[in-house]
Parts: structure tokens; sequence; C-alpha cells
């Protein structure tokens, strides 16, 4: 009689921890409902201002509830001392160390769990396809130049230029028409690299091919998770 009470007993607490469990598990998202529920993340418009990182970043492309990530742009112009980063490449931009450079130890100091890779980047500079969207410019084929009709003010910051990885029509080393590189005559000319600078000043705003020995300013441009901004 005393073993058929244990067994009922045992029985009994089964019984209560199978309801118990189901009842927890009832409460909990399922595999499937996660995969279906529609998350919804803070909305972002083009200009905002926020922080990532403990800095100021405009946001360069409207993001909405359904969106996870926000497409940055830093405020403020970067420069780095050290001499391979001084002055610009005679390279085009995916080869350049500057691009090395976002790829590598800029998104390894921040934290490369914070970013996103769209396009094949996580940091990159402003390109052909941000102006064609967020600039109104005129190309001027005798200058080798993009003359800016309209621009964002987060964009065309006053009185001040940056690089860009858009690829001048002129090539890798090309040239105004020079005759003889080495002629004095010639010396108010410079040769063309591969990408232009975002050049504003109060009268003007225009992109303009980068010059030999140009010293290298640069707004990186990075797509990092809402969830990595700082509150």
């Amino acid at each position: 009689m005393k073993r058929y009470i244990i067994l009922a007993v045992l029985v009994l607490l089964l019984i209560f921890g199978m309801f118990a469990f189901f009842k927890a598990y009832s409460k909990e998202e399922k595999p499937i409902q996660k995969i279906f529920k529609n998350e919804k993340y803070k909305t972002y418009k083009s200009g905002d201002l926020v922080k990532f990182n403990g800095e100021e970043w405009y946001v360069l492309y409207n993001s909405s509830e359904k969106d996870n990530y926000v497409t940055l742009i830093y405020k403020g112009i970067m420069y780095l001392e050290e001499d391979d980063f001084s002055n610009v490449d005679y390279k085009v931009f995916e080869a350049s160390k500057l691009n090395g450079y976002l790829k590598g130890k800029f998104i390894d100091t921040i934290g490369k769990d914070k970013f996103r890779e769209i396009n094949g980047y996580k940091a990159r500079l402003f390109n052909e396809d941000d102006m064609r969207t967020l600039l109104d410019v005129e190309y001027d084929e005798e200058t080798d130049s993009y003359q800016i009709n309209e621009c964002p003010d987060f964009i065309c910051l006053t009185n001040v230029f940056y690089a860009t990885m858009i690829p001048t029509k002129e090539g890798d080393y090309g040239t105004d028409n020079i005759e003889d590189d080495n002629n004095p005559e010639y010396e108010e000319y410079s040769i063309h690299l591969s990408y232009y600078n975002l050049s504003t000043t109060y009268e003007d705003q225009s992109l303009e091919s980068i010059v030999e020995d140009e010293t290298l300013f640069f707004r990186p441009v990075v797509n990092v998770y809402k969830e990595s901004l700082d509150e």
C-alpha cells in the first residue's frame, strides 16, 4: 500500500511539473514566432544628428522602423597625421591606404559587431551613388569637375574640403592637357588622381579632382546597427 501511495505522489509531481513547464513555455516566443514577428526600430531622417562611439554623426539616408541599421556620415573632418596617410595616394580608392585603414584599424578599434556590411562596405567615403541621390550636380568636362547646384548643409560643410571615393573622369593620372609637366610654364597645373574632393566655400560648391600632394581630409561613411548608437 505504501508503495502505491509513493507512486501516486510521484505521478502527481510529474503531472504538476509538466503543467508548469508548458505554461512557462507558452509565454515565451517560439522560434517560428520570432521569424515572423515584425520588430520595430527607431526611425531616422536624412540630416538627423546622432551620437555613435562617443562622437557626433549625421544620418545620410532615411531609415524606417523596419531597418535595424542606419547609414551615417561623420560630422567633422578627419585627418590622420601619420606620414602614410597625410597625403593622397596615387591609386584608385579601392587600392588606397585609406581604404585599408577604414576596413581594418578603424572598424576594429570601434568594434566589428557594431557595423553592418552594405554593398561590400562597413566603412567607406562619400561615393557616386550618394552624389547622384543627395546632390544636384552638373559635370564640366573641360575642368573635370562637378558644379554642385544643390547640396544639404550637413554634406557641404562651409569652407572645407574632404575626399570622396568618386572616380575621376580623367583616369588615374590624367592632366589638364599639359604638354610638358616639367615646363615651369605649366606649374599651375597639377596631376589629377583617381577620385574627387568635395570642396565648399562661401560662394562655390564643387567636386574637384584630388591633386598631387594634396593634404588628405575625409569624412567616414558607416553602416551601423541602431542598437550600437549612443543613447
